[in-house]
């Protein structure tokens, strides 16, 4: 059995999503790390991505699983994490790259963590539009806590950030399909509720920002209200201290639906 599957969610509709996926296929048969396979699921893709898998050199075990209709990114990783083999799982999302020692540095770091579910690195983010995310990578602690994420947001930015075991995975069911977005962000803090995250700070990940990015196309009511309701079945068992500092928090995002009823939506 591999130790690591990489799972690649896939949507290929033009012919710069085939261009896209060509140089994330092809960063991930570049890794040093050798010991994985890949499992990429197609999302009901109006054009066909096998001969774009097959032209990939270097891509060990690679399979190719095809949904019957499109289920949405989160779902699409659910089917991927359903097939995996590998004892940890890296994503990697069809149009994010990896640097060659993106796998060999976060496994060394889980090894060197044996308690951690799991671990994210920085991102450097690129595109036409990346001065729209400006992130402080270097303010995140080495082990964030659930608290610290609550506080100050998504830091690990993309999933393609992140290695995780697949136990942490099944531990929380899996993502959560409702969101518009914030499927990743609400399946790290259901880990973080777990065991411990370990933040790996090198920028081994890149994120495109371009105007296809599903971070586009947001239902933010919906999303607030999912989140206050994990954050609230959090703060229900929280020690008295951490549920003092929760607080603001959670009214904040309260108060945030009476704007997300008239701003919902967010288009680029």
């Amino acid at each position: 059995m591999p130790k690591v599957t990489v799972v690649v969610p896939v949507y290929c509709s033009s012919h710069e999503h085939e261009s896209f996926l060509r140089e994330t296929l092809g960063s991930i048969a570049a890794q040093t790390f050798r010991d994985f396979e890949t499992v990429i699921v197609d999302d009901c893709s109006p054009r066909d991505v096998a001969p774009i898998v097959k032209s990939i050199d270097g891509l060990p075990d690679a399979r190719l699983i095809r949904n019957e209709n499109n289920l949405g990114h989160a779902e699409s990783r659910n089917v991927g994490i359903r097939a995996v083999r590998g004892e940890l799982i890296a994503f990697c999302d069809h149009d994010d790259l990896w640097l060659p020692d993106k796998l060999q540095r976060q496994i060394e770091t889980l090894d060197a963590n044996p308690d951690a579910a799991m671990v994210f690195c920085d991102v450097e983010v690129f595109g036409p539009h990346a001065n729209r995310l400006e992130i402080d990578q270097s303010v995140i602690p080495d082990r964030p806590s659930f608290y610290w994420f609550v506080s100050h947001g998504n830091f690990t930015i993309t999933a393609s950030a992140v290695c995780v075991s697949k136990q942490a995975m099944l531990d929380i069911g899996l993502f959560d399909s409702r969101y518009s977005t914030c499927d990743d962000f609400d399946a790290w803090l259901k880990i973080l509720m777990r065991a411990p995250v370990v933040h790996l700070p090198e920028k081994l990940a890149r994120y495109r920002l371009h105007e296809s990015n599903v971070n586009y196309a947001v239902d933010r009511l919906n999303d607030n209200k999912l989140l206050t309701a994990l954050i609230w079945s959090y703060w229900k068992n929280a020690p008295a201290g951490l549920r003092l500092r929760l607080l603001p928090r959670l009214a904040r995002k309260l108060m945030g639906r009476l704007y997300f009823h008239v701003r919902r939506y967010r288009s680029f």
